[in-house]
């Protein structure tokens, strides 16, 4: 299946997740695992604080949560209609869920695993961040060509104009900076988080999904339709725009290597941009089809989902090789790592479950 059929089949969602953790993964067994989970899972995140993981069933309007601890799922939370993407607080154990067919955001309480509110956003909210500082919290309203903005001690509401079918968000904390990418209008909008300002930031054709590397303060649009990557400059507003083959759909960054991965579809790729030059190093064929892409900054590993293969490939990223693969469940399509208990979750679209894929507790 390929994914314009997912897409035909299901909204289009690229997750793309990232966390931080320490040790040598890449040495030890790793073993897999499937849970349980709802229909079509699309979307998880990861409080690490709290060692559970989140799995958005898009079409059973629910979230399975994953306790990390015992590797099951210990309870099942009712969202709003067609929930897409999600986002954790890990400060105040809150959990968001963007449900685009009614729009609406579903604040889960992390401690009782229960709905705690129901917030209103604009039309077909797809995408939401978090920024655990400031306790906002920020959503993409891809019909609705705008951004909600939600206080997190309050839940109050306030709706920004954004760019056309903004799809994909993200914040930088470091600087207070929150930027879409808008399909239809060709740019990033981005919001400065302290006044609610806008600025429309010209990209490629169909800007498809983001990353943000707060450290160096860069962002990292994929323009679909343009085969290349806008690098946005946070410092000098200077934008940059980088060739990467055909079809590229998700990114992802390592803050601690200043490196930047690129999965391109219709190549079957991933290319690794030098971020301090904003040049391609090296460009690695995959398996056929890959779905997702998740990068631990501090063990140095990448891990590509394979559509194709139903698995998931763990690279060094010192040497960019693969070091392992690890079975998964039908069409794997988001991913999120918990660095602390070094945990993989995998949600498989396809196959109503999710793969947790472990090892070693390190330190």
């Amino acid at each position: 299946m390929s994914r314009r059929k997912i897409a035909a089949a299901a909204p289009k969602l690229c997750a793309v997740a990232f966390a931080v953790a320490s040790g040598i993964f890449a040495q030890a067994p790793t073993v897999s695992q499937n849970i349980s989970a709802g229909q079509q899972p699309m979307a998880v995140a990861v409080n690490e604080a709290t060692n559970k993981a989140y799995v958005v069933n898009h079409n059973s309007n629910t979230v399975t949560v994953i306790d990390g601890k015992t590797r099951s799922a210990i309870a099942t939370i009712q969202t709003g209609s067609g929930p897409e993407g999600i986002a954790v607080n890990p400060v105040t154990n809150r959990v968001y869920v963007a449900n685009a067919t009614d729009s609406s955001i579903t604040v889960i309480d992390g401690a009782t695993d229960t709905v705690a509110s129901t917030v209103r956003t604009g039309s077909y909210c797809q995408a939401v961040a978090v920024n655990s500082v400031t306790n906002k919290i920020y959503v993409a309203n891809n019909f609705g060509h705008s951004v909600t903005v939600i206080d997190g001690a309050t839940n109050a509401a306030t709706t920004l104009r954004a760019g056309q079918g903004p799809r994909a968000i993200v914040v930088n904390p470091v600087t207070n900076k929150i930027y879409t990418v808008n399909y239809g209008s060709k740019d990033a909008t981005e919001i400065d988080g302290a006044t609610n300002a806008t600025t429309s930031v010209p990209t490629g054709k169909h800007p498809w999904a983001i990353a943000v590397d707060s450290r160096a303060n860069k962002t990292y649009v994929v323009n679909e339709d343009s085969a290349s990557i806008s690098i946005l400059d946070g410092a000098t507003g200077a934008m940059k725009n980088v060739g990467v083959g055909e079809i590229p759909f998700a990114v992802a960054v390592n803050p601690m290597t200043n490196k930047v991965y690129v999965l391109t579809y219709a190549g079957n790729t991933m290319v690794v941009i030098d971020g301090a030059t904003g040049t391609v190093t090296r460009t690695l064929p995959l398996a056929t089809h890959p779905s997702a892409i998740a990068v631990n900054p501090k063990s140095n590993h990448i891990y590509n989902a394979s559509q194709g293969g139903g698995s998931v490939l763990v690279l060094d990223g010192k040497t960019n090789t693969i070091t392992t693969t690890v079975k998964a469940g039908t069409i794997p399509y988001a991913m999120a790592v918990d660095a602390s208990a070094n945990q993989v979750y995998v949600a498989n679209f396809s196959s109503d479950n999710a793969t947790v894929i472990h090892g070693p507790v390190l330190h």
